[in-house]
């Protein structure tokens, strides 16, 4: 959707992603509606993507027409440059019809957001040829980058890569191989057509995401597509709109995802209540369900746990988008409490969905229904080190008591 074909009228969202929406501009509040538009063509390829294990070029197809993959895109190359609260509301609602595809849509935005690391003539190269450009990444391995004249050799596999099979470029982990001590940590940009993938992602859930092995086998990449710390500053341009540190997106941009799940299944459940299922495990039961109080009272706790994971959620959201406008760094107590707001977020979902498959009953494990794919979806995302708060409640402790991080 091109931002200048958007009306004063303000659009409908989805109100209970208000935390994050409300002051979004128009063309910003369209993109949200637009995701949440195309909830049922998403819903009725997520078992095609649960089956095959990478997302079918139809979704990919929905995504590119709504202009999904320009989020991170400048506007300068006709992209929406969105901030973290559209990425994180038009993620969530994305999720509503396929998890796996709201993953890869974060991994897209967070990863061309991470182009800013590279200099100007890069982002040039990847956004003037196509503003749709998608970008993935993986950090689940770190090869060589042995030098060669104009640029390096790259040789190496990278697990764990989302999105990789409808990618236009990847961003690698790379290690300087020249004599240092030790050897510096950087990253390279390496278009996916130089690229070979190994089939690696078997898992119970999130299946749709493709996060097969990435190989590289003496790949060249010119020297300018290759980064190390030490030369980052000088490689950025003076004005970097999307110039967020990576921590910070991640953290709001991956729980998205996992809203969704949980909306999804609310309202799933909520449907098969209202078309009348019986309640059968008590002696004196009603005849619908629906009537129990029990029933009740578990909805309405999981709505709760929704929306209380929405907020936290939004928080981080928010505090990366102040940060960006005023280009200020986030300090890093706020950086901390993201990661547990990411972890929080996500354990309030799962006891949400578990409330609502209490109610929900064993019938939505059938292979046929959608909630046994969710489940199987959230848990397995929600294993993700983002959703982990034992790696992050030390480290925040230590901050809120004025205490030097951990070493």
């Amino acid at each position: 959707m091109d931002p200048s074909q958007a009306t004063n009228a303000t659009p409908p969202v989805n109100d209970r992603l208000e935390a994050l929406t409300a002051d979004l501009p128009a063309e910003e509040r369209a993109l949200v509606s637009a995701a949440a538009s195309l909830v049922p063509v998403l819903s009725a390829d997520a078992e095609t993507a649960d089956a095959t294990g990478r997302l079918p070029d139809d979704t990919i197809a929905a995504l590119r027409k709504e202009g999904l993959f320009r989020l991170a895109t400048p506007r300068e190359y006709g992209g929406h440059e969105t901030g973290a609260c559209t990425a994180t509301a038009v993620a969530a609602e994305v999720a509503r019809g396929c998890p796996s595809a709201s993953w890869v849509l974060t991994v897209y935005y967070t990863a061309s957001v991470a182009l800013w690391l590279f200099p100007e003539q890069v982002r040039h190269r990847v956004w003037d040829e196509d503003p749709d450009a998608t970008v993935c990444g993986s950090s689940a391995g770190a090869a060589p980058a042995r030098a060669v004249d104009g640029g390096y050799l790259l040789s190496g596999r990278w697990g764990w890569a989302s999105g990789i099979h409808h990618a236009s470029w990847a961003i690698l982990s790379v290690v300087n191989d020249a004599a240092a001590s030790p050897p510096e940590g950087g990253f390279a940009l390496v278009r996916t057509s130089e690229l070979s993938i190994e089939d690696t992602w078997n898992m119970a859930g999130m299946r749709g995401t493709g996060s097969d092995t990435i190989i590289a086998d003496d790949v060249f990449v010119p020297g300018e597509q290759v980064v190390f710390p030490s030369r980052a500053a000088a490689s950025q341009g003076a004005s970097t709109p999307l110039s967020v540190p990576k921590p910070q997106g991640l953290m709001g941009a991956l729980a998205a995802p996992v809203l969704g799940m949980g909306m999804a299944l609310h309202d799933h459940v909520v449907e098969k209540l209202r078309a009348g299922r019986p309640l059968v495990s008590a002696a004196r039961s009603p005849a619908r369900a629906i009537d129990s109080p029990a029933v009740l009272a578990n909805i309405a706790d999981a709505a709760m746990l929704i929306d209380s994971a929405i907020l936290q959620a939004a928080r981080t959201a928010h505090a990366v988008d102040r940060a960006t406008r005023t280009g200020a760094h986030l300090p890093s107590v706020a950086i901390a409490r993201s990661r547990m707001d990411c972890g929080f977020a996500a354990r309030q979902i799962r006891q949400a969905v578990d409330k609502l498959l209490d109610v929900g009953g064993a019938g939505r494990f059938a292979e046929s229904d959608p909630a046994q794919r969710i489940w199987r979806d959230l848990g397995t995302a929600t294993r993700h080190p983002a959703f982990v708060t034992e790696l992050a409640r030390e480290q925040y402790g230590r901050l809120l008591v004025s205490l030097p991080p951990a070493q």
